[in-house]
């Protein structure tokens, strides 16, 4: 077995043995590194690399809107779902133009929501 079956099914084991609060973490996550990626992709010139990966993070946006769990009162999941519509918004623009100045402030978004979503789950448990 290679080391690429050997990573997926690591990963495809931590998914399928993970709570349904370390998922959302673990999406969290994986936005922040694609656009990450994306970004240094666009940097060394590689626009396909850059586009795998912005798609990859616009379809991790699109599974936490997904996961919003609406009837929850108040205003945090129409919120959520404002702040997840902007940022997929954002990154459909930076793939279009390979523009990596779009991508800071989805890093940034990302990474408020991440710690905020730790600070809640840790509270919580």
């Amino acid at each position: 077995m290679g080391y690429e079956n050997v990573k997926k099914s690591y990963l495809k084991n931590q998914v399928m043995s993970a709570s349904p609060n370390k998922l959302i973490e673990m999406l969290y996550q994986g936005a922040i590194k694609s656009v990450k990626i994306a970004g240094i992709a666009i940097e060394n010139d590689n626009p396909k690399k850059a586009h795998k990966e912005l798609v990859r993070a616009q379809d991790i946006l699109m599974e936490l809107k997904g996961s919003l769990n609406t009837e929850v009162g108040g205003d945090v999941p129409e919120n959520l779902e404002s702040l997840y519509e902007f940022m997929y918004q954002q990154l459909v623009k930076a793939n279009m133009n390979k523009d990596q100045t779009l991508l800071p402030p989805v890093v940034k978004m990302l990474t408020e929501l991440l710690d905020a979503w730790m600070q809640i789950t840790t509270e919580t448990n």
